[in-house]
């Protein structure tokens, strides 16, 4: 990511922690309604899950300037959710579920250089899930 796009990320920053609970909320239905064979995937303690996604969230937007910080995110949501065998399909869905929970929760609260900057973080991480999980897959062959 080039600086001004770190830049422009980091002005939102505020507002989306600040609500990282909604956007767990609306992240997890947008999930369901896009892919809901996943929805048997999380039967466990639900809160929890969504705590974890808050706290990536987070992980994600502080580490945002430092790219080394970002692929280590990919690298590491790619191992955590390995055992699901997600295709390409399944993580361009949850990057279209980040996306589309951003925007219900934020709305008009982000300008349209702020959803652009988003839109290209989060499918930059979404390729690093993807080609981590293909790198582990590899592996493991």
């Amino acid at each position: 990511m080039e600086v001004q796009d770190i830049e422009v990320m980091q002005s939102s920053f505020a507002k989306i922690y600040a609500r990282k609970a909604e956007l767990a909320e609306r992240f997890y239905a947008h999930l369901f309604a896009l892919l809901p064979e996943v929805e048997q995937l999380f039967d466990g303690d639900f809160a929890k899950q969504k705590e974890m996604f808050a706290s990536m969230l987070t992980y994600c937007l502080k580490g945002v300037a430092n790219n080394q910080s970002l692929a280590h995110t990919g690298a590491s949501l790619a191992k955590t959710h390995a055992r699901y065998g997600l295709g390409a399909q399944e993580t361009e869905m949850a990057g279209r579920a980040v996306m589309a929970a951003l925007q219900d929760v934020l709305g008009d609260e982000l300008s349209p250089e702020q959803v652009a900057v988003w839109k290209q973080a989060i499918q930059g991480v979404m390729q690093l899930i993807q080609a981590e999980g293909h790198a582990d897959l590899e592996t493991q062959s």
